[in-house]
């Protein structure tokens, strides 16, 4: 479940009825919740400034009954690193990669869930499948296209071409 409830400026894009029974409904069924620092602090009413609150909130979404969490971290702060931290109600996995200077970032949530998906899809266990699914999203991010005005998309299949050998990374 990618909890798409808060837009890039901060406003609400759910309705707070939707956002309890987001909690009540659906996450307690999902796989794996893959919310953004914005939509954790919702979730929780919690606010992240740091990867040790990235850890409260993973366990306070964990809480809800997902078997795991993935809070993504690509809003903290200025970090050279982008930190994102899995867990799986036992263990915390700091999954790190380049802070990437870059308009072009739309779409990098829906990427992101829809390759963990894929991963598992293709039986990979959930701690690899969203491992890969950093490693395609960084390498989206890295290969942005700027297309139109503004933020462009993170380019989704950078990471195919960059393995098929027509694309190297920069």
């Amino acid at each position: 479940v990618d909890p798409v409830m808060v837009a890039k400026g901060g406003d609400p894009l759910l309705h707070p009825d939707a956002v309890d029974a987001l909690r009540r409904l659906l996450i307690p069924l999902a796989t794996v919740v893959t919310p953004n620092l914005p939509e954790a602090e919702v979730l929780t009413g919690t606010p992240i400034d740091s990867v040790d609150g990235m850890r409260e909130a993973a366990r306070a979404i964990h809480a809800l009954g997902p078997q795991a969490v993935v809070v993504k971290g690509g809003h903290l702060g200025a970090e050279s690193e982008a930190i994102d931290l899995f867990f799986d109600g036992e263990s915390f996995v700091e999954l790190s990669g380049p802070r990437i200077d870059t308009p072009h970032t739309h779409g990098t949530g829906c990427t992101f869930a829809s390759a963990i998906a894929a991963g598992l899809a293709l039986e990979l266990d959930l701690a690899a499948a969203v491992a890969q699914a950093k490693e395609l999203v960084t390498e989206a991010v890295r290969h942005g296209l700027p297309l139109g005005h503004g933020h462009g998309p993170a380019n989704g299949m950078a990471w195919l071409y960059e393995r098929a050998g027509m694309l190297t990374r920069g």
